[in-house]
């Protein structure tokens, strides 16, 4: 063989290697995901039906409700304090009790008073008598006068001496009161009906002036005091009888026979807030002064309104939407909300009431996606 020969034979060689090569360079693009995403559908291919849970936009009445944290706080709150220095002989309640308005709750010991009582009503007596006997002396000068017995000089100085002696009558009277008054500091009673605390001294403790010795909470009824927004002002001195409720932190147990009683007169520069504070009847005494909870506030119904449920609505970059199924198809639709009450948000636009909205499965939905509504009971395709 000769050497142009070999050449050619090496030459057509390389050649059908080069063939082969491009061959499969181009089976492996052909096999790339994004060739065979690019090939285009053939022709009356079913689109993909989405599977989704929907529900009606619908025209109703709901409550216009404010949240906020509220604090339970007792309408009458009294520290029962000493007004005088002495011993406790008694304690007339035990540590907790309810008590009534006029309950004695401490007896201190009274003998001093006693005596010095004793002894003002013994000086009142005997001036009373010195009184009468003056009395009947400006009866009998004035009789001895008009027989001229007498000067008229000695029946003034009767007159005035009788006088002089009843008003010091008058002083013992007073000097008398002024003591049964102060007597009535050794028995302290109950200022109000309520629950007492804990007796800070026992039988036998000295007592100073202002002592406090124990305190009085009413617990029936109750009050609930909760900030507000002031831009709330208005509504409620509209609906001074709004309904309020609170969910208590430890229990989770929700009390609500409440009604607004106090607005405060003023607004807090720093927070913006208003006070207010309802009133609970608080019967079986659910509620306890300190205790913390969720308050709820209706302030008043709303009727014809659109509502659509909570999970309805969607949040994108351009705001709040849901998807509406309009024949089949889902379209997004742009809508402004205000609250959500009762697990159902309020429309105030991008519905008229009656659409059809899609409340769950719209994850896999984009505009004019194909959907099948189906019964929340009925298991989704493919699950």
């Amino acid at each position: 063989m000769s050497a142009e020969t070999g050449t050619r034979r090496r030459r057509i060689f390389l050649a059908v290697l080069c063939l082969a090569a491009l061959g499969a360079g181009a089976w492996a693009w052909d096999r790339k995901p994004w060739a065979s995403a690019a090939a285009p559908k053939p022709q009356g291919a079913p689109s993909r039906v989405v599977a989704v849970l929907a529900a009606k936009a619908e025209r109703t009445a709901l409550p216009v409700r404010v949240e906020a944290l509220g604090t339970v706080e007792s309408m009458v709150t009294v520290p029962i304090r000493s007004r005088v220095a002495a011993a406790v002989e008694k304690v007339g309640f035990a540590d907790g009790a309810f008590v009534k308005e006029g309950d004695l709750l401490f007896a201190l010991d009274s003998r001093v008073i006693d005596a010095e009582i004793r002894q003002s009503e013994a000086t009142l007596a005997r001036d009373k008598v010195q009184l009468e006997k003056t009395r009947r002396d400006v009866e009998r000068y004035t009789g001895l006068a008009a027989r001229n017995a007498v000067s008229q000089v000695q029946v003034d100085d009767a007159k005035t001496t009788a006088d002089v002696q009843k008003a010091t009558v008058a002083q013992d009277e007073a000097n008398l009161q002024s003591l049964k008054v102060q007597r009535g500091y050794y028995d302290i009673r109950s200022p109000a009906s309520g629950r007492i605390g804990v007796a800070a001294a026992r039988p036998g403790a000295v007592i100073r002036v202002d002592d406090i010795l124990a305190t009085v909470r009413q617990l029936k009824p109750i009050y609930v005091a909760f900030g507000l927004p002031e831009r709330y002002i208005a509504d409620l001195r509209a609906a001074q009888d709004a309904n309020v409720s609170i969910t208590l932190q430890g229990s989770g147990e929700t009390i609500s026979d409440g009604r607004v009683a106090v607005i405060d007169n003023t607004v807090d520069p720093q927070t913006g807030t208003l006070t207010a504070r309802a009133i609970f009847a608080n019967a079986d005494e659910r509620l306890w002064p300190g205790t913390l909870g969720a308050v709820t506030v209706t302030l008043r119904m709303e009727s014809d309104i659109v509502a659509v449920p909570s999970e309805a609505v969607q949040n994108g970059q351009d705001g709040t939407f849901v998807f509406v199924v309009e024949d089949g198809i889902a379209r997004v639709r742009p809508v402004t909300t205000t609250r959500t009450v009762e697990g159902r948000s309020v429309i105030t636009r991008g519905l008229s009431g009656g659409e059809t909205v899609v409340t769950d499965g719209q994850l896999s939905l984009r505009n004019g996606s194909r959907v099948n509504v189906r019964n929340p009971a009925q298991p989704a395709a493919g699950s």
